[in-house]
């Protein structure tokens, strides 16, 4: 490789470097406006030097090696820090106990199992869990990785958490190997998988906080690939196995179908319902039991009803409706179900006003998403991992600066210690006026395209031959 291509990579072992130091060191949560920082750092820095490594038109089989060499080389680093700006993964440690031992995770709360004369799980990590009085509400191939990582973590002698962490580092890597290959059938230059593959928020995410995310997002874009391949019944199953690893990838399945039906037909794009709904079934029958639904109902109603940060729609609405928090009642009796509304009217415009083009198809998948998390009561960081995923290849910028300000949320860990208007304004506001100028200049870019011309009774002479623009990232370039 050319030294002006080689030398950008060895840029990005700094930046590696600094983001071991750091984790190592410091606890992100103890020092939110330090972490800031570094992650402003580091994406400036790893964007300039993936920009001058793709002008320097890297081989394929280089580009492929260096986007994921460096992808797992920030996902090691990252690993370095302990869990502390998210504990989820300690419950998915104590729900991986479980299910190594045979116990199963959503019979029981882990508030009761520390109650047992002879607890699977040392009653000491009850203090690590967020919520010790829920029942599990993670889907079961999330489950079987957690009692994967503990059977493995216990064999080895070696933390549970930090093996589970490496898992979902290694599931992401698939995720970006899977991301390029969907941009070069897409027509998009492959480069544009650096977005997602040297994305702080990513690495830090998946390999620093580990979160399902992880296992879902490779799984969705295998069900993407499928379905532009025109095969529903496959891409059906890894939907299914998708939302066996993050039940939210469920949300995307009308999109799917009715793609699917617009360009094969509704009779051949019923086996894609059939296979997603049957893997999740079958995903669930090993748990089967009497209170299996009842107890993710209840959590997954708690969650819904007890829980929100970081949600510009919700809080703007509650609002509007005169809640003053400590001062008047709550209104989510009243508000929630406009927005459950809202949120399936989203999905049902978006699934419909889609037509047969492959492009519109992951568009569309990214506005569903996008407009799913905007009405939540919920926007996790994390959250917007599948997100930024289906906007790399839809080429959406909004969607990258929603990935680059949404670590923001995380002041509400600083001293202040709640959310300010001011920082969610800063989030949300910048993406909502690039989605509206990428809209816009779609919009223009498709009336260039399609002149009206007025009816006549002779036929129009044939357009000259023009040779199409250069899309923007020529040859992976940012």
């Amino acid at each position: 490789m050319a030294r002006r291509t080689r030398w950008p990579l060895g840029a990005a072992l700094g930046v590696a470097v600094a983001t071991a130091a750091f984790a190592h060191g410091i606890p992100a949560r103890d020092a939110i406006p330090l972490w800031l920082g570094l992650v402003a750092a580091s994406a400036v820095a790893l964007f300039l030097l993936g920009r001058r490594w793709l002008r320097g038109r890297p081989s394929p089989r280089a580009l492929t090696l260096g986007t994921l060499g460096v992808a797992a080389l920030l996902r090691l680093a990252a690993l370095a820090a302990p869990p502390s700006l998210s504990d989820d993964v300690h419950r998915y440690v104590w729900d991986g106990a479980l299910v190594a031992q045979g116990v199963d995770p959503y019979a029981h709360r882990p508030s009761e199992v520390a109650t047992w004369s002879e607890p699977p799980v040392d009653p000491a990590s009850l203090s690590e869990l967020n919520s010790p009085d829920y029942y599990s509400v993670y889907p079961p191939l999330a489950q079987l990785t957690f009692g994967a990582a503990w059977t493995l973590g216990d064999a080895l002698d070696v933390p549970a958490e930090r093996l589970l962490r490496g898992l979902f580092s290694l599931a992401d890597l698939l995720a970006i190997w899977a991301l390029m290959g969907l941009l070069g059938q897409l027509g998009r230059p492959r480069g544009w998988a650096l977005l997602y593959a040297w994305n702080p928020l990513v690495y830090w995410e998946v390999a620093a906080g580990g979160h399902t995310e992880a296992l879902m997002v490779p799984l969705l874009l295998l069900a993407v690939g499928e379905t532009l391949n025109e095969r529903p019944a496959r891409a059906g199953a890894y939907l299914g196995l998708a939302a066996s690893a993050k039940l939210t990838a469920l949300i995307l399945g009308p999109v799917f179908l009715v793609h699917l039906a617009r360009r094969l037909g509704a009779k051949r794009a019923a086996p894609f319902a059939l296979a997603s709904f049957g893997v999740v079934a079958a995903a669930f029958v090993p748990f089967a039991s009497e209170s299996l639904w009842p107890h993710l109902r209840e959590s997954l109603s708690l969650y819904a009803e007890r829980f929100s940060f970081n949600a510009p729609v919700y809080y703007a609405a509650r609002d509007l409706m005169g809640y003053v928090e400590g001062v008047t009642p709550p209104v989510d009796a009243a508000l929630m179900p406009w927005l459950s509304a809202a949120t399936i009217g989203w999905l049902l415009v978006v699934a419909l006003g889609q037509d047969d083009g492959q492009r519109r198809f992951v568009g569309s998948l990214a506005a569903a998403f996008v407009g799913y998390l905007l009405l939540s009561r919920v926007i996790h960081p994390w959250y917007v991992l599948p997100v930024l995923a289906l906007g790399v290849l839809a080429g959406s910028r909004g969607i990258l600066a929603l990935s680059l300000l949404l670590p923001l949320s995380y002041l509400r860990y600083g001293p202040g210690g709640s959310e300010s208007a001011d920082v969610i304004a800063a989030q949300f506001v910048p993406f909502v006026a690039l989605i509206l100028a990428d809209a816009i200049r779609a919009w223009l870019a498709e009336t260039k395209r399609t002149p009206r011309v007025a009816p006549s009774a002779e036929p129009a002479p044939a357009p000259p031959h023009v040779t199409p623009a250069r899309p923007v990232g020529y040859d992976g370039d940012l």
